[in-house]
């Protein structure tokens, strides 16, 4: 009874496949994708991925830290205070034992970062230029 059940299920399957017409027989695989995704992969072949506009990438640059120490609460702090001043800035908070560190900003040259320190220096001390590896968007060039 058992090898009956058996063949009866190993038959059936290739009888219901054989009986479908030939039109819903699926021949090959079907890409959907967004046709932006052309335009950027053509633009990056044309230019080169980093002189291209409309690209996130990162890059060595430079940010301005505005503060360094151990006080988490006076660091949080520190972070508020400039994100309801400057909103539009990025802001990056890290902590390597025992020191934590608030670091503002994506610039790409020391002199984009010396204009933007010259605004803050007055606002919070000590501050100052540090190299790091920052996020360039150039979508924003865009606008």
């Amino acid at each position: 009874m058992r090898f009956y059940s058996l063949l009866v299920l190993l038959i059936f399957p290739f009888n219901a496949i054989a009986q479908l017409p030939d039109s819903s027989v699926v021949r090959g695989v079907t890409v959907h994708e967004d046709p932006r995704l052309a335009m950027l992969f053509s633009k990056k072949h044309e230019k080169g991925f980093h002189g291209l506009k409309g690209s996130i990438y990162s890059a060595k640059g430079f940010r301005v830290q505005i503060y360094n120490g151990n006080d988490r609460a006076l660091a949080t702090q520190r972070k508020i205070d400039f994100l309801r001043r400057f909103p539009k800035v990025p802001s990056y908070m890290s902590y390597i034992s025992p020191t934590f560190r608030l670091k503002v900003g994506n610039f790409k040259t020391r002199a984009d970062a010396y204009d933007f320190y010259q605004q803050v220096s007055g606002l919070y001390s000590p501050c100052m230029i540090v190299p790091d590896i920052v996020v360039i968007n150039s979508l924003r060039d865009d606008d």
